[in-house]
Order: structure tokens, then C-alpha cells, then sequence
């Protein structure tokens, strides 16, 4: 990209996706897999691999470590023991291959825009073959997307920043949803807490109640838990709790605020 692209790109008003789906290939997914986490990480992992400790609600990695995001993912299903998961934003298929891995118990599901996304998971992961397909967590809700007990993004909606196709999909998410939705994304790149909480208050949640909460894996990583019942977990109050710690982006703040003011709320809840 140019330096003028660059600048322009830096202080238009209404920011594109982070990427070009339409071009955004099998390749360049690869290439980015083995750039930003073979190198450091197991992708994959098989039986014995992983073990998961009830007593302390953390996930073990024999041998290689698993990337944190991916720790706190298995972590979390241990800990709130679905039957069924589905992965929003799938990718090349390792977290939700690796989910069932570790937890033969759960039937496991995974949706992804990218048709070459999903030819690469099942290369990756053919155990996974008839429970893959297209989804664009930005469209219009579909009935024929798989309902489960957990829904979980990991670096989805953080790149989604299009008018107002962030709230669309978070909203999606929940309606898909029986019971938990867990988002695991760079912080910054969204007011999470602030634009589900006006979600909350302007009825645009699937959910009678939705209760926001802080959760961390044994890794470090952080992610938020939006439930349909109430738990005994840190109840998230502001984004600030999220980025304790995390060193300020200037450029990813700007645009979560003008992404979070694109969001038209009104219609309070009728009284009585």
C-alpha cells in the first residue's frame, strides 16, 4: 500500500474491513497460519496432546504449546461444558478441530465466508467433513446456521469494520447462541463492552437477559463471555477492564470510537 493510500486510508471517516474477503485466499490465510503462529506454536493437535484439569479449569499442552487464544477457547468449553460449539470465522478449521480433539463429547461445527477457508480445513481436518459451511456472520440471520451452546469468534469481528456490520454480526452471534457467545479479539479494535451494553439497553439482543463478563485463560489471553444466565464471573462494566495492561493503540482507538457512534439505538423498553 502507498504512503497516500496509507494516510488516506488512516483518516477517511468510514473504514473498509481489514481485508479484501473476495481476495483473501486459501494462500494467503496459509501463509499468515504458518507466519504468525507455526512458527511459535501447535496448530494441531491430536489425541493426548491436550488435557483439560476440571479441578482448575486450565487446559495442558504436552509438548509444544497451543497459541493463548487457543488455550482459553478449550479452556472455557471445559469449564462451561457444552454440548455443541460452533466456530464463527473458522478459518483453516485447527481451534474447532482441536476443540473436538479434546472433547469427543461435543459435536463441533464451524462456519466461515471464505470457500477456500473451508477447502483448506478440510485438507487440514477431514474428521471435519459435513460440519463446515459458508457463513457471513454480517448477513442477514439464517435459520440454516448451526444453533449450539457455545458460539466463539477469535480475530473475526475485530476486522470487521464496514458501517455497521460489527453490530450486525455480534447480534447475529447471540441469536445463534443457546446459551454463551464467547468473543476473542484484540480489544482495541472495538468498544466491545460499549457497543454490546447499547445493544443490551436497545433490545437488540435475541436475549431476554444478557450478562457480560471478563474471562481469562491460563495463557494470558483475555476474552469477553456474553451468557444467557447468570454466572459467577468478573461482570464486565467498561472496555477499560479489558486493556488493563495493553499498551494503547491511538490508530485502533479512533476508529472503535467512530465504528461505536455509527450505532443508532432508540425505542426504550416499554414500562409495565
Amino acid at each position: 500500500m502507498s504512503v497516500f493510500r496509507q494516510l488516506f486510508y488512516k483518516n477517511r471517516k468510514y473504514y473498509d474491513d481489514d481485508f479484501d474477503w473476495d481476495n483473501y485466499t486459501q494462500d494467503s490465510y496459509h501463509r499468515r497460519l504458518q507466519k504468525d503462529v507455526e512458527t511459535e506454536y501447535r496448530a494441531i493437535s491430536t489425541e493426548g496432546q491436550l488435557t483439560f484439569d476440571a479441578s482448575t479449569g486450565h487446559v495442558t499442552s504436552h509438548g509444544a504449546p497451543i497459541h493463548p487464544n487457543q488455550q482459553l477457547i478449550l479452556e472455557m468449553v471445559g469449564q462451561l461444558q457444552p454440548e455443541t460449539v460452533h466456530e464463527v470465522g473458522c478459518g483453516g478449521g485447527d481451534h474447532i478441530a482441536n476443540v473436538g480433539a479434546l472433547y469427543p463429547q461435543v459435536m463441533v461445527s464451524g462456519g466461515d465466508r471464505g470457500a477456500t477457508q473451508l477447502e483448506l480445513a478440510l485438507q487440514r481436518h477431514p474428521e471435519l467433513q459435513g460440519r463446515l459451511g459458508l457463513q457471513d456472520i454480517t448477513m442477514p440471520f439464517s435459520h440454516r446456521w448451526p444453533k449450539a451452546d457455545l458460539i466463539y469468534t477469535q480475530a473475526v469481528i475485530m476486522h470487521i469494520h464496514t458501517a455497521v456490520s460489527h453490530f450486525v454480526a455480534l447480534a447475529n452471534l447471540v441469536r445463534q447462541a443457546n446459551k454463551y457467545v464467547l468473543l476473542v479479539e484484540n480489544q482495541q479494535c472495538h468498544n466491545f463492552v460499549r457497543d454490546l451494553q447499547s445493544m443490551i439497553d436497545g433490545g437488540h439482543l435475541e436475549w431476554e437477559e444478557a450478562n457480560l463478563y471478563m474471562v481469562e485463560g491460563s495463557g494470558g489471553a483475555r476474552g469477553i463471555l456474553i451468557s444467557r444466565a447468570p454466572l459467577e464471573l468478573p461482570v464486565l462494566r467498561s472496555d477499560l477492564q479489558l486493556r488493563e495492561g495493553v499498551r494503547a493503540s491511538a490508530r485502533r482507538l479512533k476508529r472503535s470510537d467512530e465504528d461505536s457512534a455509527r450505532g443508532l439505538f432508540g425505542f426504550g423498553k416499554a414500562a409495565g
